[in-house]
């Protein structure tokens, strides 16, 4: 029973309560967007160390800087706008970009467990699915990762990529469009 009460608890309430001084509440945050957010600042910046680094560096910028969280937007789009904009200062610091290769990606922790067969069809459906869209524009990719694989709205988008609602669904239907015809161009077939 406890922990169908937790997974009802949002990230907000969470928050909150841990500004109120629940030190435990703060744990429980960390742990509803820890994964999500690595997984995302790891398709910015490609390397797992820095990942590391960067994710533990989002939490504690929200902590030092808990004041500056004005409610405006969802705790979690917050979260993830800190975590781009320190990914982006690293890119900027590196001076360089790096590719994520298909490898590096199939190694990225996931909670799910499967069967060794849905395993190996989901990682040759990855498989193609990475592949065209690191051949997409980082735009058309960003706003694919955050609308499909972060489930934000397009509003949470907008805020993380500092787009309006309405640049962030024209963004998507371009980005889908080309990812659409990259998967056919590559022979992939899909229903």
């Amino acid at each position: 029973m406890e922990t169908e009460a937790k997974q009802h608890i949002s990230g907000e309430e969470l928050y909150r309560r841990f500004l109120s001084g629940d030190n435990g509440a703060f744990q429980e945050f960390v742990e509803m967007y820890e994964d999500e957010l690595s997984r995302y600042i790891y398709s910015i910046v490609r390397d797992y160390h820095e990942t590391e680094h960067l994710t533990i560096e989002t939490f504690s910028q929200l902590v030092l800087n808990r004041r500056k969280f004005d409610g405006k937007s969802s705790i979690k789009t917050y979260l993830f706008a800190i975590g781009k904009n320190l990914s982006l200062q690293l890119l900027k610091k590196r001076g360089r970009e790096q590719h994520l290769s298909f490898e590096e990606s199939a190694k990225i922790p996931t909670k799910e467990h499967e069967t060794p067969h849905s395993f190996l069809e989901k990682e040759e459906n990855r498989h193609y699915l990475h592949e065209a869209m690191w051949e997409l524009k980082e735009e058309y990719r960003a706003v694919l990762i955050l609308l499909y694989f972060e489930d934000m709205s397009y509003t949470q988008a907008g805020r993380a990529m500092n787009k309006s609602e309405k640049q962030v669904k024209n963004l998507a239907h371009r980005a889908k469009a080309a990812l659409k015809k990259k998967l056919t161009d590559q022979g992939y077939t899909y229903s």
